[in-house]
Formats: structure tokens, sequence, C-alpha cells
């Protein structure tokens, strides 16, 4: 039974890892998508966006087309 526990345990504090890289991956790419936009509107390419980023083209043109969510 002890072994269980600690299988649960390991299991419950890997599952709070993985909530916690969510949050901040999510919150990354908020920060990342508003740095996109904002160099859109200051008049850079979407392929420039897109080289400094590290994203294709195409994504850069639907975080810029897309709204503030």
């Amino acid at each position: 039974m002890a072994t269980t526990t600690k299988t649960e345990s390991t299991q419950a504090n890997l599952l709070k890892l993985v909530r916690y890289a969510a949050d901040n991956a999510d919150a990354a790419s908020s920060k990342r998508d508003a740095a996109i936009r904002e160099a859109h509107r200051a008049g850079s390419s979407l392929r420039e966006i897109a080289e400094a980023s590290g994203i294709s083209h195409m994504t850069v043109k639907r975080v810029v087309e897309r709204t503030t969510e």
C-alpha cells in the first residue's frame, strides 16, 4: 500500500507541474502574441516578425488577424 500512496503522490506532483507549465505557456503565448501585434502595428512585415519569433509567417498572420482574447 505504501507504494501505491507514493505513486499517487508522485502522480499528483507531476500533474501540478504540468498545470504550472501550462499556465506559464499560456502567459508566454499571450505576451508573444501581443508583441507580434505591436510589431506589426509599428510597421514590421509578417516575414520579419516570423523570422524574429521563430514561427511561420502564416502563424504570425493568424495572430495579427485574431482579436485579443
